[in-house]
């Protein structure tokens, strides 16, 4: 056997261990891809606009320019309002002239470098409702939404209860928007809906917003409770907003191993009609945690009592959508 042959051979018997080294490496590699812990994401809800748009519209215009200027950094993926986005309802349309100019800001291509803006929604309170909501729906109704991606539908003719859908960090997500009028009316069409609803989007993490929920005492409000009871058999419900009640608060409920956290964020009674403060949901896959902050554009600064700067346990492993477990504080 010469040298040249000798030298093939050896070739030969180390081909099988570089072969098992290469896939050694490729597994570790896949694994470590897969493993690998998603982006923090944020979810930022703007309260009770109602006196902005009434009486201070620069502050409107601060809060939803630092949304878009901050777009990146904070990894900003949807945006929801809490209701009363006017203080006078239909009996001034120059509200909803200073509400959508803000507003309508998000859906800039050019400023927020996306081409249908930050995905947002926008929910009727008790001040949108007076004299009805055809300037609600002007504005904001299927027509001006329809055509956006994250759109998913609505109830009836108009946008009062409406849903969206976004996906972050490998997550997907379902909004539901459900109307709220302080006159007294017959909601078990829109509670049907809505259960049909998250339950024709089972595997979409669910988000549930209605201008009143909670009081101000961290107690349910009687339509609160009545939406709680009526989805917190839906396994992929772990998250329900509100305004409308000045002040914060938030509560855990549990029903069959189900958990869902409903937070009150309302700053309308403070300075200049709430001082510019918005709330910001942080979050962490790689923690199972979503961070809540609550910070001021206008002011430039945070609040960080318990009720403004806490933490809520949620698994965004990939498991289960039965993840929301206590709040930390």
């Amino acid at each position: 056997m010469n040298a040249n042959t000798d030298h093939h051979n050896l070739q030969n018997r180390h081909l099988p261990w570089q072969a098992a080294a290469a896939m050694a490496l490729w597994i570790l590699l896949s694994v470590a891809a897969w493993a690998a812990p998603e982006k923090d994401f944020t979810v930022v809800t703007l309260p009770d606009t109602q006196y902005y748009s009434e009486k201070y519209p620069k502050i409107w215009a601060a809060q939803i320019d630092w949304i878009v200027a901050n777009r990146k950094n904070l990894n900003i993926v949807y945006v929801v309002h809490l209701g009363d986005i006017t203080q006078n309802g239909d009996g001034k349309p120059e509200e909803w002239a200073i509400a959508s100019d803000a507003l309508y800001r998000l859906e800039n291509p050019t400023t927020t470098g996306r081409q249908d803006g930050i995905p947002y929604g926008v929910v009727p309170g008790n001040h949108d409702h007076m004299g009805g909501t055809r300037e609600f729906n002007k504005f904001f109704g299927v027509d001006h939404f329809a055509k956006r991606p994250y759109y998913g539908g609505h109830h009836g003719t108009d946008n009062n209860s409406h849903f969206d859908k976004f996906t972050a960090s490998g997550l997907e997500f379902i909004v539901l928007y459900i109307d709220f009028d302080n006159d007294k009316r017959d909601y078990a069409p829109v509670d049907a809906w809505a259960d049909e609803v998250l339950k024709a989007n089972a595997k979409r993490r669910a988000i549930v917003v209605s201008h009143d929920l909670l009081a101000a005492n961290g107690s349910f409000d009687p339509r609160g409770k009545a939406i709680y009871d009526n989805l917190k058999g839906n396994p992929n419900l772990f998250l329900m907003l509100c305004g409308h009640h000045h002040g914060e608060a938030y509560r855990y409920d549990s029903h069959e191993g189900l958990g869902v956290m409903t937070c009150l964020s309302d700053y309308q009674g403070a300075p200049e009609g709430g001082g510019g403060y918005l709330r910001l949901y942080r979050f962490s896959p790689s923690e199972n945690l979503v961070h809540v902050l609550t910070y001021s554009p206008w002011l430039k600064e945070y609040k960080t009592d318990p009720a403004n700067q806490f933490a809520f346990c949620y698994l965004m492993d990939g498991g289960s959508l039965r993840g929301l477990g206590v709040p930390r504080k």
